[in-house]
């Protein structure tokens, strides 16, 4: 395998560099060190799918066909913008972008600029539906992982890449480093699962190594993931006992717990996963799927949106 990190961004990178112990898992008190933990703060995390999020007025490469075909965009901008207004998140987690000018331009005109960081990186999709995240919390780095290659586990080959990528979204909040891994994986249209499969057990390999040298790290696995609970992606990203990442979704009424509608069959292929510390401070109160009327002419999917007390 081929590993090759492309960092974006300056600063502290926190969620590599141990800053004291406060690997506690508890919403306050000491830390495993003695530390003292501040008192805990929300932070409000979406992940959602925007449905070939792209416009026609700035020309990216390779792109300038797919943006002459949408002459909606003023739409859809308007459409998604409504929605994201009403989730008011602090961290959005979104796929199916295609560029940071349009991510900006969503927040400029639709979100009042609320959102300090906008990023997006160019990845290995044909039609150019990247991930990107924008965050009212100044992200500390941002890195791409869209060059590496990798087999299924246990085979030779054949190595992948990412269908999109998996966007590393470094943070601090509260004292706590946070990194999200945004997520889109392989679609089942001309499906191959085992990319799938290799997609979510790299992501996981990711997530692991991250943790390991910074075991203080609260992480988030979210995304499009293509595939249901109890999928072996599914299961490769969420990983094994005793180390089994948690899914948001399972506070959501089961009778609103799904994100696509696959001709008529509602499914749950988006998701957040979280380490068991990130799952600690998880308000399972909070945990919502917005299915409103208003939010469905912004995308086929439905957002999961969920709120940390992070300390």
């Amino acid at each position: 395998m081929i590993s090759l990190r492309l960092w974006i961004g300056v600063g502290c990178l926190a969620a590599l560099t141990a800053c004291g112990d406060r690997g506690d898992t508890s919403s306050g008190g000491s830390g495993g060190g003695g530390v003292e933990l501040p008192a805990p703060k929300p932070l409000v995390v979406a992940t959602w799918n925007l449905h070939n999020f792209y416009n026609h007025l700035i020309d990216d490469p390779g792109q300038a066909n797919l943006e002459a075909t949408d002459p909606a965009w003023g739409q859809h901008r308007v459409d998604v913008g409504l929605a994201l207004k009403a989730i008011d998140a602090d961290i959005l987690l979104l796929q199916e972008v295609e560029s940071t000018a349009v991510l900006q331009e969503l927040n400029q005109m639709e979100l009042d600029g609320r959102y300090s960081d906008v990023v997006v990186i160019d990845a290995n999709d044909p039609r150019g539906i990247d991930v990107g995240v924008m965050s009212k919390v100044p992200l500390d780095a941002t890195i791409s992982h869209s060059e590496e290659f990798f087999a299924k586990e246990g085979t030779n080959g054949p190595d992948y890449i990412f269908a999109r990528d998996v966007l590393e979204v470094h943070l601090t909040f509260n004292g706590r480093a946070i990194v999200m891994l945004n997520v889109h994986y392989k679609a089942k249209e001309n499906d191959d699962p085992d990319k799938r499969l290799a997609e979510a057990q790299r992501t996981r390999a990711i997530a692991d190594e991250i943790t390991a040298a910074a075991p203080e790290t609260a992480l988030l696995i979210a995304g499009d993931f293509n595939d249901l609970p109890g999928s072996p992606p599914y299961d490769a990203a969420a990983g094994a006992p005793p180390d089994v990442y948690s899914n948001a979704a399972i506070h959501v009424d089961e009778a609103d717990r799904w994100t696509f509608d696959f001709q008529g069959s509602l499914e749950l292929v988006d998701h957040m996963l979280s380490n068991p510390l990130m799952a600690a401070r998880l308000d399972a109160a909070s945990v919502v799927i917005r299915h409103d009327p208003e939010f469905q002419p912004a995308s086929d999917h439905a957002p999961i949106i969920a709120t940390y007390q992070i300390n």
